[in-house]
């Protein structure tokens, strides 16, 4: 996958096409609002002069449609409007509104200038503000884009929520990249979003790797920004910078509490237990796991994503069955984001005796992260199995 040069022809044609997606965003944005007015009440507007309310009351009564923009006529409206109500901030929001009224339109610098007389009159606005953002992003400008959600987040809970997953799925270019960086580092509140966006679309690992260096080291001491962080450079395949991100509790890249007693590190390099249509794997209140493999769907119950070097390992599991068919479920190894196994050996042995299975094998070059799981295995008779595994460890070199 390539990266984007920084052409400024293909960075506003991306920063356009947001700016048109994010049209259908207006309704979220103003989901509690539904004029384009701040009130919906049409007629509390007192008399002015021989002006009473019909014009600005026929503004406030105006809906953004479900693509965002206004009704044919509202310029009209607001022209008349601001001929008898000069001081009021919606008929310049009104005429400039025109300017966005087709799929894509961004509107014009003399819009974006009305936009700007509307919110001086009324910095609440969040529909002027919201059409301002779109002008901005449609013409390059990321950092003014990025201060209007900024604002628009502090006067509508969930607006960063609809606005910045889109904004992450649009970056494509190195420059980009370090634009939108520069935009948000003072809106620490807008990066996670972002970065959920950013990893929503396949990008070049490269992209994800220098999006990730660029980022203030201050905001990863927010644990979702970090496990953000981490999911981009996951997606980069580039395991070990993701494990260093993670934490710096474990070492070598082998297993992180091997006795599954870290509770409040997240996956995937701490333990990640499931409950699904296979089965349920959970703590034991004496320590370890409990795993109950239904029998009828294959897949893991309990996984976690390793940076082993290539060499040669021992990997241990120490468990007893104590329900079901031993052999139904299995430890195994797969190369992570590849189809390639390592190892997939049955959990045998006579229910309710303790067993110990010792696996050695061979991480290959080409295989930088590793998925260490207890799985229900394919099989034909369905079987179901219930173990308790008290402890799953990996250590360097052979067994002996």
């Amino acid at each position: 996958m390539r990266i984007e040069r920084d052409s400024e022809t293909g960075s506003h044609r991306v920063l356009k096409a947001l700016a048109a997606g994010l049209a259908v965003a207006a309704l979220a944005v103003t989901a509690h609002v539904a004029k384009i007015a701040e009130s919906p009440v049409a007629g509390a507007v007192p008399a002015l002069a021989s002006f009473g309310p019909g014009k600005i009351g026929a503004l406030r009564a105006v809906q953004l449609d479900q693509t965002g923009a206004v009704p044919a006529g509202t310029a009209a409206l607001g022209r008349e409007a601001l001929a008898k109500a000069p001081l009021d901030y919606l008929p310049f929001m009104a005429v400039a509104a025109e300017g966005f009224r087709s799929k894509g339109a961004i509107g014009s610098e003399a819009d974006a200038r009305l936009l700007a007389e509307a919110l001086r009159r009324n910095p609440r606005s969040r529909e002027a503000r919201y059409f301002l953002m779109r002008h901005e992003l449609g013409r390059g400008d990321l950092k003014a884009a990025v201060y209007h959600i900024s604002v628009l987040n502090r006067l509508s809970n969930g607006v960063t929520d609809q606005l910045m997953p889109g904004l992450g799925a649009a970056i494509r270019s190195e420059k980009q990249v370090d634009e939108a960086v520069a935009a948000l580092a003072p809106y620490p509140e807008l990066l996670e979003p972002f970065l959920k966006g950013f990893t929503a679309k396949p990008k070049p690992a490269a992209l994800s790797t220098r999006l990730v260096a660029r980022l203030p080291r201050s905001s990863f001491a927010d644990p979702d920004v970090r496990k953000s962080a981490v999911k981009v450079l996951i997606s980069a395949q580039a395991f070990a910078q993701a494990r260093a991100l993670w934490g710096t509790s474990g070492t070598g890249g082998l297993v992180h509490s091997p006795e599954f007693s870290d509770r409040n590190a997240p996956p995937p390099f701490n333990w990640e237990l499931r409950a699904n249509s296979t089965g349920a794997a959970e703590r034991d209140p004496n320590g370890g796991l409990t795993i109950d493999y239904f029998g009828r769907t294959p897949g893991p119950l309990v996984s976690q994503l390793l940076t082993l070097t290539p060499g040669t390992y021992k990997a241990r599991l120490d468990y007893r069955t104590l329900s079901g068919v031993p052999g139904a479920l299995g430890l195994q190894m797969t190369c992570a984001g590849k189809e390639l196994l390592v190892f997939n050996q049955p959990l045998t042995g006579a229910a309710g005796a303790s067993q110990a299975l010792v696996v050695t094998f061979t991480v290959p070059q080409g295989c930088p992260g590793q998925i260490l799981a207890i799985a229900g295995r394919v099989q034909e008779s369905r079987d179901a199995q219930l173990v308790l595994v008290r402890k799953l460890d990996v250590t360097q070199g052979a067994a002996k």
